[in-house]
């Protein structure tokens, strides 16, 4: 597998089995009225189909594919049991952090007020939302405020 990346935005223009599938791509694109007026210096690599699960985990955080990131580190567990608590016995816990997960994607970013809304202390939010960033990725973008 070949792909056509751009020399400064490393942007992947085309992607061909074989190099010559690619330039001729290329020509075909590029070329007007005799003249070559590609956007930007390009470069032809081979690329490495093999990525090991920590690149492909990155890429698709960078790519904002949560759902599938969190298929792939969840694997098969309840989902509710491993984002808002450890243990099936511990309910209160469970809603609790969804409630505070609710409020933080509702836009409110003050702790204070999570805490007030909640009903729990400020330390138990911040290890909560602490807990629910390592699940939703989305949520480190956003911080909370004391």
């Amino acid at each position: 597998m070949f792909r056509l990346i751009g020399n400064v935005s490393k942007k992947v223009y085309y992607e061909a089995e074989n190099a010559s599938d690619l330039n001729k791509w290329r020509l075909d694109n590029f070329i007007k009225d005799s003249q070559y007026g590609a956007p930007e210096a390009m470069v032809i690599v081979k690329s490495n189909s093999v990525k090991s699960r920590k690149e492909h985990l990155n890429d698709l955080l960078d790519e904002g594919k949560y759902e599938e990131y969190r298929k792939i580190t969840m694997e098969n567990s309840n989902r509710d049991i491993e984002i808002y608590g450890r243990g099936k016995d511990k309910p209160k816990l469970i809603s609790r952090r969804k409630k505070i997960e609710k409020l933080f994607r509702q836009g409110v970013t003050n702790i204070t007020e999570i805490a007030g809304e909640v009903r729990a202390g400020r330390s138990t939010v911040n290890r909560d939302l602490r807990e629910l960033r390592k699940t939703y990725p989305e949520l480190r973008q956003k911080r909370a405020r004391s």
